[in-house]
C-alpha cells in the first residue's frame, strides 16, 4: 500500500433549508483515508467529435462567474487545491457534435487517485456529449474527485453521462456546478455503481427563460456502502423545467441518503419541476432515507415530487417464475429493468454492456438474491 492522505470534509451536501437535527440528513461530513494525490497522467480522449473542441488546460471561464456547486464549497476546495487534473472544453458558438466525445479513467496501483477540476462550456446554439468512465482495476485503495462545471449558453445543450464502476475499495466524489442561459439546457445521467463510499452532489442554476435541467441517476447499494446524494435545481428563468429520476437498490447493510430539491426563485412564473425517487428495498438491515423538498417563492409554478421505497412486485416475480425462471434469475431481471431508464441513455452498446455486466457481477455476489 502507498501513501495515503486523510479526506475531511465538513458541511457537504447541505440541505438548503434545514430540519431537525436528530433526523441527521442536514449535511455530510466525510473522513476517509485516501491514496496520496500525485501529478500523474491519465487516460486520454477519444471521439470523432474531438477536434471540432478547443480543449485547454486551465480555465477560460471568468472565475466569479463559475455557479455553485452541489456539494458545496468544502470540497470544491479540497480538489482544486489537490487537482491533478484541469481541463476546459469548450464547444465554440454553433457547433453541433453529432458524436460524443469519451474520456475513459482507469484507476490503479500507478495512478490511484484523480482529482479533476473540469469545465465544459457550450457555446450560444451549441451541442455537445461527453461520456466520463471511472474504472478501477486492482483492489487497491483508489479515489476519484470530480468538479465539474457545465455552462450551457443561449440554446445550447450539454448532455454528459458519467459512467463510475470503482471497485469496493474506492472513494468516489462527484461535485457538479451547472448554469443554463436563455433556452439552454442540461442533461446528466449518473451510473453510480460503484465504490464503497459515494458522495454526490449538484446543484442546477436555470438562470434563463425556457432553460431546462434533467438528471437521472442509479444507484446500486450492497455490502456495508455508503451513498450520500445532494441535487439542488434553482429556478430563475420563467417558463424553465427541471426533472429528476432517481432509481436504486438496497441490499445488505448498505445505507443511503437522497436530498432533492427544488426551489422555484420570485419571477420564475411558469416554471415546472418535478422529481421522483424510488428504491427496491431487499434486506431488513440497510438504511434508506430520502429528503424530497420543494420550496417556492413564485405563485405561477408547477412542483411535483414523489419518493417510493419498497420490495420487488410480488405479482410481476410470480409471473415472471410462471415462465420458467428461478426465483433468483427473476429478481436479477427485474432489478436490470429498474435500471433501464438510466443505462438507455448511454450511447454506445458495448457501454451499455460494460454496465450490465458489471451489475450482473455484483449481483451475483448478493446473498439476499440467492
Amino acid at each position: 500500500m502507498g501513501k495515503t492522505m486523510i479526506l475531511e470534509l465538513k458541511n457537504t451536501n447541505k440541505l438548503p433549508m434545514k430540519t431537525f437535527r436528530w433526523l441527521g440528513v442536514n449535511e455530510l461530513n466525510i473522513r476517509q483515508e485516501i491514496p496520496d494525490i500525485k501529478p500523474v497522467k491519465f487516460s486520454d480522449f477519444t471521439g470523432e467529435s474531438l477536434d471540432q473542441l478547443v480543449v485547454t488546460k486551465d480555465n477560460t471561464y471568468s472565475i466569479q462567474k463559475i455557479p455553485q456547486t452541489g456539494m458545496g464549497e468544502s470540497a470544491e476546495e479540497f480538489i482544486r487545491n489537490n487537482q491533478n487534473r484541469k481541463l476546459t472544453l469548450t464547444c465554440p458558438k454553433g457547433k453541433r457534435l453529432s458524436e460524443p466525445v469519451y474520456i475513459n479513467n482507469l484507476l490503479d496501483k500507478e495512478r490511484a487517485a484523480l482529482a479533476e477540476e473540469m469545465f465544459v462550456v457550450a457555446e450560444e446554439g451549441s451541442e455537445i456529449t461527453l461520456v466520463l468512465t471511472y474504472e478501477g482495476k486492482e483492489a487497491e485503495p483508489l479515489f476519484h474527485g470530480g468538479l465539474l462545471y457545465l455552462i450551457a449558453g443561449k440554446n445550447a445543450l450539454i448532455n454528459l453521462i458519467q459512467i463510475q464502476l470503482l471497485p469496493d475499495s474506492g472513494v468516489h466524489l462527484s461535485n457538479i456546478g451547472a448554469e443554463c442561459k436563455e433556452g439552454g439546457k442540461v442533461r446528466i445521467t449518473q451510473c453510480e455503481l460503484g465504490a464503497g463510499y459515494l458522495a454526490s452532489g449538484i446543484q442546477a442554476d436555470l438562470k434563463g427563460d425556457d432553460s431546462e435541467f434533467q438528471v437521472d441517476t442509479i444507484y446500486f447499494g450492497d455490502k456495508n456502502r455508503s451513498l450520500d446524494f445532494n441535487y439542488v435545481v434553482n429556478h430563475y428563468g420563467r417558463n424553465s423545467k427541471s426533472e429528476m429520476n432517481i432509481n436504486g437498490a438496497l441490499l445488505d447493510s448498505s445505507k443511503k441518503i437522497f436530498r432533492g430539491t427544488i426551489d422555484f426563485k420570485r419571477g420564475a412564473a411558469g416554471a415546472e419541476g418535478a422529481e421522483g425517487e424510488y428504491t427496491l428495498l431487499f434486506d431488513k438491515t440497510i438504511k434508506n432515507v430520502s429528503v424530497p423538498l420543494i420550496l417556492c417563492g413564485e405563485e405561477n409554478v408547477s412542483g411535483k415530487h414523489a419518493a417510493n421505497s419498497g420490495k420487488i412486485d410480488e405479482d410481476k416475480l410470480f409471473y415472471m417464475m410462471s415462465r420458467g425462471l428461478s426465483e433468483t434469475e427473476a429478481k436479477k431481471l427485474m432489478l436490470e429493468a429498474w435500471f433501464h431508464p438510466a443505462i438507455k441513455n448511454i450511447p454506445t452498446e458495448e457501454l451499455k454492456e460494460k454496465v450490465s455486466n458489471y451489475v450482473k457481477e455484483r449481483m451475483s455476489h448478493v446473498s439476499s438474491l440467492q
